[in-house]
């Protein structure tokens, strides 16, 4: 990959695909392409950043554009085929979470990718939202002694669940976030997985999933996930992402000689005016003097460098993704049998207990 000005094509031109072909943008890269299933989207996306090459269909894009990088930001459903079709035409590709909605697709990715050369970088931005990696260096370093068990909550404006819940099942939506932040922390595969369910919302998904990870060394973490915070929740997303609403996100790491507590949603700033409640943004993608900050910028200037080979994929290596949706696949398992799943050390088995 060129050092000066990567080429990139952008696969899904929706909010967050929008957002994405700014920050990479800002980042050094140069928009070569985009595409999307919407043509008159895409028309309008395309236009705003001046791209001249754009198509409803990836591959026929790639036919003409062949850029040094592919960013995924589409569909859920769609995240596997499009990555490795992006892997086979020689790109570096970087997925919006999550990589895969199976553990086969997950670590057919993976072979791929190792197969043609090219790396794949994978948008859990958590990851990357500084509190986060500051308690993971403090576990790494010590500071807590022996871990011994991981709390992480995550909660989201109905709203939003009552206009894409159905989508997609929100344990990827949401738990795949604390789901991946737990496994980065312990660094082992998930053994056994129990979950429950709440459907007070809708029929159609659950509202609220409660879900207990035990880790092969025998650390556990509970993740929990509701679609439930009213629309008078302090708004805590405005600016660089178009989307109104609240994420209120908690963990914790306990360990046999400390513990570390963290809130996404604090109130070291607040703003209440005539339109409502705000909790700026400060950690994932604030919109900084006119330029997107925070986690994105980092994830994203961390994904240049490794598609550039300047360092090596540390921060979110894919195997420990693939572990990551494996376990996401289990307590979606877990959810619609009511029981436990066991994972092999193989993650792409799984088997349902009786």
């Amino acid at each position: 990959m060129p050092p000066d000005q990567p080429t990139v094509v952008i696969a899904g031109v929706g909010r967050f695909g929008a957002l994405h072909a700014r920050v990479w943008t800002e980042a050094g890269a140069r928009i070569v392409g985009m595409c999307d299933v919407d043509p008159d989207r895409v028309g309008a996306v395309a236009a705003r950043f001046a791209v001249q090459e754009k198509d409803t269909l990836l591959p026929r894009l790639l036919d003409r554009v062949r850029p040094d990088a592919v960013i995924v930001a589409t569909d859920e459903a769609s995240h596997a085929e499009l990555a490795i079709t992006a892997l086979e035409a020689g790109c570096h590709v970087f997925v919006e979470k999550p990589l895969a909605l199976s553990s086969d697709d997950a670590w057919r990715i993976h072979a791929t990718a190792g197969s043609v050369g090219r790396q794949v970088v994978v948008g859990q931005i958590s990851r990357f939202a500084a509190p986060y990696a500051r308690m993971q260096r403090s576990v790494e370093q010590g500071r807590v002694g022996r871990l011994c068990a991981l709390r992480l909550r995550r909660d989201f404006s109905r709203s939003w669940y009552l206009a894409f819940g159905e989508r997609v099942h929100p344990v990827w939506e949401s738990c795949i976030h604390d789901i991946d932040l737990a496994i980065a922390f312990v660094n082992e595969p998930v053994s056994r997985v129990m979950a429950i369910q709440s459907r007070a919302a809708s029929e159609a998904a659950p509202s609220v999933v409660s879900a207990l990870l035990e880790f092969e060394g025998g650390v556990s973490a509970t993740v929990e996930s509701a679609w439930l915070l009213p629309e008078s929740a302090p708004q805590t997303l405005a600016g660089a992402l178009e989307l109104s609403g609240a994420i209120a996100a908690e963990m914790e790491a306990l360990g046999l000689e400390g513990v570390l507590r963290q809130r996404l949603l604090g109130d070291n700033l607040v703003e209440w005016t005539n339109a409502g409640s705000f909790v700026p943004d400060l950690s994932l993608w604030p919109d900084d003097d006119g330029v997107v900050g925070g986690a994105l910028r980092r994830e994203v200037d961390y994904a240049l460098d490794v598609f550039r080979g300047r360092r090596a994929p540390d921060r979110i290596p894919l195997h420990q993704v693939c572990w990551a949706v494996a376990t996401a696949e289990a307590v979606v398992e877990s959810l619609h049998h009511n029981k436990a799943v066991h994972l092999t050390r193989d993650p792409r088995d799984i088997e349902v207990s009786s």
